[in-house]
């Protein structure tokens, strides 16, 4: 039962203080499952790639992970529901006054405010995932011609996951 309660309690810590969506949240997630001592960076990577190429959004998904991993079916339940729950209490109650405020100055500058922290965690993110995923040459050229073909010519990630696990089958 301790272990369900810490679980809510992280999820829906993360699940209310993370902005930006799901990759926005990996940072989170990784420094809070790291801490808690519940799995490794690397086995938290795993399951990044795994939550990635799965239906779903990600966090939901890596809740969903590590609850698993960390309490079995109950654990699951409760992290992805713990993870879930902040974003849908607030959306709802955002959803109340967003139109009727959305043009008013304050609204814009929280906004302003937010975009670019959004951007830094989602750099953050990729960063630590980066220095425990990119430890070779063929992750690293793997990494580049991923960013290339979705940066200049807009490929689907999902040809990027199926072209990259191919990659990786053949080159690792």
């Amino acid at each position: 039962m301790n272990m369900l309660i810490q679980l809510f309690t992280s999820f829906f810590t993360i699940g209310l203080f993370s902005f930006g969506g799901g990759y926005a949240i990996l940072s989170f997630l990784q420094q809070e499952v790291e801490r808690r001592g519940w799995m490794t960076t690397e086995r938290f990577v795993d399951f990044i790639a795994i939550s990635q190429s799965t239906p779903g959004p990600i966090a939901i998904n890596i809740a969903t992970f590590v609850g698993y991993e960390t309490g079995g079916i109950p654990g699951a339940l409760v992290a992805t529901s713990a993870v879930a729950l902040p974003g849908m209490i607030m959306v709802s109650l955002f959803s109340l006054f967003f139109f009727h405020f959305y043009e008013r100055p304050g609204m814009q500058a929280l906004f302003r405010g937010l975009r670019p922290a959004t951007v830094g965690l989602v750099a953050a993110a990729a960063w630590q995932i980066g220095k425990v995923a990119v430890v070779s040459w063929p992750a690293l050229a793997i990494t580049g011609i991923s960013i290339l073909l979705i940066a200049k010519w807009k490929i689907s990630p999902v040809v990027l996951v199926i072209g990259s696990a191919i990659a990786g089958i053949l080159l690792f």
